[in-house]
């Protein structure tokens, strides 16, 4: 069966013809999200897994969901996505049922630390006060990935406002199409030709200043390399900087302080829940599950991008 709607080979090429949508914020969202999302994933490494938990899968629950819930189905041990609840049931509101549903997995509803096993991500778990949270990192990478979306597309309208020296206005609406065609053409570094006399008679230029687009451009790129460079630092990679000084020991734990993201606590509960998985499947299924920070994102670590 095709999965695809169109083929492969048509869908790519109205892709490209797509290119060009100098404002498509939706589509550079899409692009940071998964990157950003995709570094997250390397934050921390597991080891000792059954083979039926991809370590992914793990990763994915925890950063878009804040938990993981591992649980026996069929005679081997998966994971799924699930929601969270029965919090009315707990005295410090934690929460007591999760329920899953999928097509290969089918439905149910499981308690926590009786018939399945949970990993949290943060000590925020999934709420606060019966208040909802995002114990995950979901809102840190939407927020990061609007951002440099919102910048990418900013520069972007800016390169190609700089290839027009002035901007014309049209007598008519023929004459105006005829220009948006020879403009179109222009913004994807086309040659552009206009042959109608009455056409060129019918318009005329309003010149530009540009003084401001150079400044415009270079700010906007080192917006985005500071927003990246925010993004990084805030989950724990250090940057060297081969224009500053050399940094003292107590100048790298001051940067420390102020990380958004607590890397330190996400492995404290991850480790917790890996002891948790451990106490319950462990000996049925003859295995020890771990987890650490992966080397690059550990203490005294310098990394560039």
């Amino acid at each position: 069966m095709n999965i695809f709607k169109k083929s492969p080979t048509k869908e790519l090429k109205e892709l490209l013809q797509l290119m060009y949508s100098v404002n498509d914020v939706e589509n550079g969202y899409n692009y940071w999200f998964n990157k950003l999302l995709q570094r997250c994933m390397s934050i921390f490494n597991w080891n000792g897994l059954p083979d039926t938990i991809p370590e992914r899968e793990i990763e994915l629950n925890l950063l878009l969901t804040g938990h993981c819930v591992i649980f026996e189905k069929d005679g081997k041990l998966i994971t799924q996505v699930t929601t969270l609840y029965g919090n009315e049931d707990s005295i410090y509101y934690y929460p007591t049922k999760a329920i899953y549903a999928s097509p290969k997995a089918g439905s149910g509803t499981l308690e926590i630390n009786k018939n399945c096993s949970i990993i949290y991500n943060s000590p925020l778990q999934n709420n606060i006060f019966y208040l909802p949270t995002d114990g995950g990192l979901l809102s840190f990478i939407q927020r990061y990935a609007r951002m440099l979306a919102d910048i990418e597309s900013t520069i972007n309208i800016y390169t190609v406002n700089t290839r027009a020296t002035s901007f014309p206005t049209a007598a008519n609406d023929t004459v105006k199409n005829s220009l948006e065609k020879f403009f179109d053409k222009i913004a994807i570094g086309k040659r552009a030709v206009v042959s109608d006399n009455a056409i060129i008679e019918q318009f005329r230029n309003v010149e530009i200043t540009r003084s401001n687009y150079k400044d415009g451009i270079n700010d906007l790129l080192i917006a985005r390399d500071k927003t990246l460079e925010m993004f990084y630092r805030d989950i724990g990679i250090k940057f060297y900087n081969p224009k500053k000084a050399q940094v003292t020991e107590d100048e790298l734990e001051t940067n420390d302080q102020l990380l958004l993201i607590s890397i330190t606590d996400m492995l404290k509960e991850q480790q917790q829940g890996a002891e948790r998985l451990n106490n319950m499947y462990g000996r049925k299924y003859n295995f020890t599950a771990s987890v650490e920070i992966a080397p690059e994102f550990k203490r005294g670590d310098e990394n560039g991008i």
